[in-house]
């Protein structure tokens, strides 16, 4: 990859870690936009998660794109964008997370006349800067995507970018879920108390996962990391909470009050 791309990427590495060090139970979506959209070199970026057969959340990049029709925008996006939008109708048929740009979806998902009427949505409604877009979903069990738009198809190299940041964004969507569980489960208090402990958010999201019985290799799996990655947060937790192992671990969080005891679980 050429040495303006690689550069992009660690400028990526140290916003994702900055946000991994940050208790997030909501995506952050308008830094990971403005970044995007910095490094594709693109007009506008947006963040779309999807529930079950409606829009739950919604964000465009920058908020003023698209001026007085943001809200014309919108409404396309939650009933028509089904079954006009190229690159959604590809998810919907697929059902998996790839990296993919406008051009490269199949013409058996998107046939002359579906690209045609994205063609005239672009140029009437979204903007004609906007006719080259690309999706970077975050992982095959969301309905959760970046998307960035421009004119100009992206390059192979750029292509291989997204695919790498689409990883890094995948682990963070993780570890956010994770979070907003433990933190819905155990309340701000016990938040609070994580950081007094010195307790960082993946630290604490691998906790709960201690707690519910899951093993190294399960929390690995649910955080989209190495088992050996678990193996070095679990011990940092048990340095930080003066434990041995997996039992004290539990039961020294449980007496802090950073994870529900057994009790509390069942009231």
């Amino acid at each position: 990859m050429g040495s303006a791309v690689v550069a992009r990427g660690g400028e990526w590495l140290d916003l994702v870690a900055d946000l991994m060090g940050r208790p997030l139970s909501r995506w952050p979506a308008e830094p990971v936009m403005r970044q995007l959209t910095t490094t594709f070199d693109a007009p506008a970026g947006a963040f779309d998660d999807r529930g079950p057969g409606r829009v739950t959340r919604q964000e465009i990049w920058p908020p003023d794109f698209h001026g007085r029709d943001l809200a014309e925008v919108v409404r396309w996006s939650r009933e028509r964008a089904p079954e006009e939008h190229p690159l959604l109708r590809y998810y919907l048929a697929i059902g998996r997370a790839d990296v993919m740009q406008v051009a490269e979806v199949p013409d058996r998902v998107a046939d002359r006349r579906v690209r045609q009427r994205w063609h005239a949505v672009c140029e009437d409604l979204l903007g004609p800067e906007i006719v080259s877009q690309i999706s970077l979903p975050l992982g095959p069990w969301t309905n959760r995507a970046f998307l960035v738009g421009r004119a100009e198809a992206f390059s192979a190299e750029e292509m291989v970018l997204a695919r790498r940041v689409r990883a890094v964004l995948a682990g963070l969507d993780r570890q956010i879920a994770a979070h907003a569980r433990w933190s819905g489960r155990s309340g701000m208090l016990a938040v609070a108390t994580a950081g007094d402990v010195g307790l960082t958010p993946r630290e604490s999201a691998v906790l709960d996962l201690l707690a519910s019985g899951a093993t190294a290799r399960v929390i690995a799996r649910r955080l989209a990391v190495g088992e050996r990655t678990v193996q070095k947060h679990l011990q940092r937790v048990y340095a930080k909470l003066g434990v041995a192992d997996r039992l004290g671990a539990v039961q020294r969080a449980q007496c802090l009050g950073v994870i529900p005891s057994p009790r509390e679980m069942r009231t």
